[in-house]
C-alpha cells in the first residue's frame, strides 16, 4: 500500500494533496461506477439466469440502474495540448472534473509524410532531450489513467499553416494505423525504446478523429485501428463531427458503427446550433445523431468560451437549465465535450456542469407559487451563506438554488465583476437600501401583490409568516363551514325536489282524469240515451266511465276531505277537480249542461 501511494505521488508530481486528493477520489469513484454500469449493459445477464430473479428484485434493480445511469451520464471530455497556459496534464487530471482528456494533435500524416505531433509550447516532439521532448508526458498519462481517466490522442485538427494530412490509399491508412499502434497504443519488450516513442512508455486508451478537411479512406483507418482491440486491451475510437447530419467528412467512417464515443460540435454551424427562442432545429439535429448512432455514446461538443468561436456559444447556466434537460433524455447521451482545457479553466464552465444538479429548473415548490425575486441595490441585515465561493455558476443558477429552498429570502453573486460565486440569505434577514459603497445588486424575494420588501417582525418572525398563519386559519374555518353547510343544502334541495315532483305527479293525474271525464263521462251523459233508443242496435245501459286509476286520482287517493257521505252502495266522494270547475271546463272545451235539458225535462 505504501509503495503504491508513493508511486502515485511521484507520478502526480506532488499534486494530490488536500482538496486535489478529494477531487481525485470523487472523480475516480464516479468513473468506476460508470464503467461498471457500461460493462453491465454491454454484457447483460444471460437469458438462462432470468428465472433465478424474482420480479420484485428485478424491479428494484432497474430502479437503481436508472438512478445510476442518470447520475453517471454526465461525463466531461476536454481537449488539451494547444495552449501552454492551460497547465500540465497532471494539473488537468488532478481537478477530478474530466472523464476524458484528448491530447491534441497529431497534425501531419499520410501521403508518405512522417507523422508529427504538435503540442504547442508544452514540449517539442522532435527533440530527443528528456527536458524539452514530449516523452516526459508518459508518467503524466499514467497518472491520469490511474484516476480512471481515459487519455486519447486526436489526429487532424483545424487546417492551418503547418497542418497537412491526407490518406492516399487504403494501404496508406494501414501504415498510419500501424504507426499509431506501435507508438501510442501498444508496448512490449520488443517495442521501440521509450526515447523514440513520442509520449514515452505510456499506452493511450484510443484515437480521436478530429478531421476537418476532406480525407478519403477514413473508414479503412478506423477499421484497421479497431482491429487491434482485444479482450485484454480495448482500443477506443472517438470522433468529433460537425453538427450538420450527416457529417460530410466523417460520415462514412461513422457509418461503420465501430466508434465508441462521438462528440458532436454544436458551434460554428448556425443552421444546427441551439437558439434559445427556437430550440426545435437543434433538438431535431440532436435526435438525428443519437438515433443514427445507437451503439455510440454521444457527447454535446461546446466551446468553453465565447472568444474562441464565431457562433454557438451557450452560457453555462443556460446550458444546465435549458439545454441539458433536452439532451439527457436520449438513452445514449454521455455528457459534454469542451474545447479547450485553457478556456474551461478561465471560464469555469465545467464547474457549472459538475454542480448542475442544483441548477436544473425544477417544479417550483408551493412556497414559491405567489412570489418572485426583485432586483435591488443595497445589503442584507445578516451575513450570507456562500454556496460557491469562486466558481462561475451564473446568475440563473443562483436563482434556482434560492427558488428551490423555501427558507431562502435573497441571493446574489459573490463577485459581480467576473460573475463568480453564489451567496444566499435565509429567513430573518431584511434588505436595506444603500446606493453607496456598501451596496451591491441583490435579488430579494417579493410576494405577489406586495410592493414592499418584507422585514422581520419584532419577535423575529417574518410578517409574511404571520400572514400565512392567518390565511391558514381562514381556510380552516371556510373548510369546516363548507363541510357542515353543503350536506344541509343538499338535503333541502332534495326535499324541495320531492315536493315539487309530488305536485307535478298530482297535477298530471288530475289532467288525466279531466280528459277521461271530458271524453267519456260527458259524451255518455249527452249521447248515451239517444244511442240506446236507436232501433238498429241494442246497447247496454251500463257504461264504463272511469278506470280505477282515474278514480284514485279524482278522489285524491280516497281522501276523507273529498268524502260527501255514505249510502247503501258505499261511500260517495267529491272529485278533487270540482274545486276548480272553470279550469276543467276551459281545458276540455265542454259546457256543463243540466241533466234536465239532456233528458228533455
Amino acid at each position: 500500500m505504501e509503495s503504491e501511494a508513493e508511486e502515485e505521488k511521484s507520478d502526480s508530481g506532488g499534486l494530490n494533496k488536500g482538496s486535489s486528493e478529494d477531487n481525485i477520489r470523487k472523480g475516480k469513484r464516479r468513473r468506476e461506477v460508470k464503467e461498471v454500469i457500461h460493462e453491465w449493459l454491454l454484457h447483460s445477464l444471460p437469458q438462462e439466469h432470468y428465472p433465478l430473479y424474482s420480479g420484485a428484485c428485478i424491479l428494484e434493480a432497474l430502479k437503481l440502474l436508472v438512478f445510476l445511469l442518470l447520475w453517471a451520464a454526465n461525463d466531461i471530455a476536454v481537449y488539451w495540448g494547444q495552449n501552454g497556459n492551460e497547465g500540465s496534464l497532471n494539473d488537468t487530471c488532478a481537478t477530478g472534473k474530466y472523464s476524458f482528456v484528448v491530447i491534441a494533435f497529431l497534425h501531419r500524416f499520410g501521403n508518405g509524410q512522417t507523422p508529427q505531433l504538435n503540442l504547442s509550447s508544452h514540449c517539442d516532439p522532435s527533440s530527443s532531450s528528456s527536458s524539452s521532448g514530449c516523452s516526459g508526458l508518459g508518467p503524466q498519462v499514467t497518472y491520469c489513467q490511474k484516476q480512471g481517466i481515459k487519455v486519447m490522442l486526436s489526429i487532424g485538427g483545424a487546417r492551418n499553416f503547418g497542418t497537412t494530412y491526407n490518406l492516399s490509399s487504403s494501404n496508406d491508412a494501414l501504415n498510419l494505423s500501424d504507426y499509431l499502434w506501435n507508438n501510442f497504443l501498444y508496448r512490449n519488450s520488443s517495442s521501440l525504446s521509450s526515447q523514440s516513442r513520442p509520449l514515452g512508455d505510456s499506452i493511450l486508451d484510443g484515437i480521436d478523429f478530429d478531421i476537418e478537411a476532406s480525407t478519403p479512406y477514413l473508414e479503412d483507418l478506423a477499421r484497421y485501428i479497431k482491429s487491434h482491440s482485444s479482450e485484454t486491451q480495448r482500443v477506443y475510437l472517438s470522433a468529433s463531427p460537425q453538427c450538420l447530419f450527416p457529417d460530410s467528412i466523417l460520415g462514412s467512417a461513422l457509418d461503420t458503427g465501430i466508434f465508441d464515443y462521438v462528440w458532436v460540435k454544436f458551434y460554428n454551424n448556425p443552421t444546427c446550433e441551439y437558439i434559445e427562442s427556437n430550440p426545435n432545429t437543434f433538438v431535431n439535429k440532436w435526435d438525428q445523431w443519437t438515433t443514427s448512432l445507437k451503439n455510440a455514446t454521444i457527447f454535446m461538443g461546446l466551446p468553453a468560451s465565447a472568444d474562441v468561436v464565431s457562433s454557438g456559444y451557450i452560457a453555462p447556466d443556460l446550458f444546465v437549465s435549458e439545454v441539458l434537460p433536452l439532451v439527457n433524455k436520449s438513452p445514449n447521451y454521455g455528457g459534454v465535450m469542451l474545447t479547450s482545457r485553457y478556456d474551461d479553466e478561465v471560464s469555469g464552465y465545467s464547474n457549472v456542469i459538475e454542480n448542475g444538479s442544483v441548477c436544473i429548473q425544477q417544479s417550483s415548490p408551493s412556497c414559491r407559487n405567489e412570489s418572485s425575486f426583485v432586483e435591488r441595490f443595497g445589503y442584507m441585515s445578516t451575513s450570507s451563506s456562500k454556496v460557491w465561493e469562486s466558481e462561475n455558476v451564473g446568475l440563473l443558477c443562483c436563482e434556482m438554488i434560492c427558488r428551490n429552498n423555501c427558507s431562502c429570502e435573497a441571493y446574489s453573486l459573490v463577485n459581480e465583476k467576473n460573475s463568480t460565486g453564489c451567496q444566499t440569505w435565509e429567513e430573518g434577514s431584511s434588505f436595506i437600501e444603500d446606493s453607496g459603497s456598501n451596496g451591491k445588486t441583490i435579488y430579494v424575494l417579493q410576494y405577489q401583490g406586495n410592493t414592499s420588501i418584507p422585514s422581520p417582525a419584532p419577535n423575529g418572525q417574518k410578517n409574511v409568516s404571520k400572514h400565512k398563519a392567518k390565511r391558514w386559519w381562514i381556510w380552516l374555518i371556510v373548510g369546516i363551514g363548507a363541510i357542515l353547510i353543503i350536506p344541509l343544502i343538499c338535503y333541502l334541495c332534495y326535499a324541495l325536489w320531492r315536493k315539487y315532483k309530488a305536485k307535478v305527479e298530482r297535477k298530471m293525474r288530475q289532467k288525466k282524469i279531466l280528459r277521461e271525464i271530458g271524453g267519456n263521462a260527458m259524451l255518455s251523459m249527452m249521447y248515451g240515451k239517444a244511442r240506446r233508443n236507436k232501433k238498429q242496435r241494442e246497447e247496454s245501459d251500463e257504461v264504463e266511465m272511469f278506470t280505477f286509476e282515474s278514480i284514485v286520482a279524482a278522489t285524491d287517493n280516497f281522501s276523507t276531505d273529498n268524502k260527501l257521505g255514505e249510502g247503501g252502495f258505499g261511500p260517495v266522494y267529491k272529485p278533487a277537480f270540482f274545486n276548480n270547475q272553470e279550469e276543467w271546463q276551459e281545458q276540455n272545451s265542454i259546457n256543463v249542461v243540466p241533466i234536465s235539458e239532456i233528458d228533455g225535462r
